[in-house]
């Protein structure tokens, strides 16, 4: 009977064969779905009714003065002006008073600091400094000064 893996032997044998192979397959599928139909409950025991009250996450209590975020990474800039800031913790601090920050935030505030002569970075350490005003006096004051 060419073109066929198998070898009947008659026309009744070959749809035995193939009845026999469908009865398998619609087995696996019914067992497929009482599965899902299981997992599908599961899920919905689960899920929290319409009608709950999720409870809100207290936003974090600001401890600054700063109206916003750029305003308050200045004063850390100012306040660790011996010590030096990475972009990382302005950031940080940032995100633990409440205020809203992008990742790229800092590195964005910083350059535009740098680019106008209001901050310095230390390529070794990575840190930024604030620039110091010299006055006509040679006397050098910060802007927190």
């Amino acid at each position: 009977m060419g073109g066929f893996g198998h070898s009947y032997k008659t026309l009744q044998d070959k749809a035995r064969f193939h009845r026999k192979r469908a009865q398998y397959h619609l087995d696996r599928a019914a067992e497929w779905e009482r599965i899902l139909s299981e997992i599908q409950q599961l899920q919905r025991l689960e899920q929290v009714s319409a009608d709950a009250e999720l409870p809100k996450l207290p936003r974090p209590k600001k401890t600054t003065q700063s109206q916003g975020r750029n305003d308050f990474a200045r004063e850390l800039l100012d306040q660790a002006a011996e010590t030096g800031i990475t972009p990382a913790e302005i950031r940080q601090r940032a995100n633990e008073q409440g205020f809203p920050t992008p990742n790229n935030f800092p590195y964005k505030l910083l350059t535009i600091m740098v680019n106008k002569g209001k901050a310095r970075k230390d390529n070794v350490s990575g840190r930024y400094y604030p620039t110091p005003i010299i006055l006509e006096s040679g006397r050098k004051i910060r802007l927190a000064d």
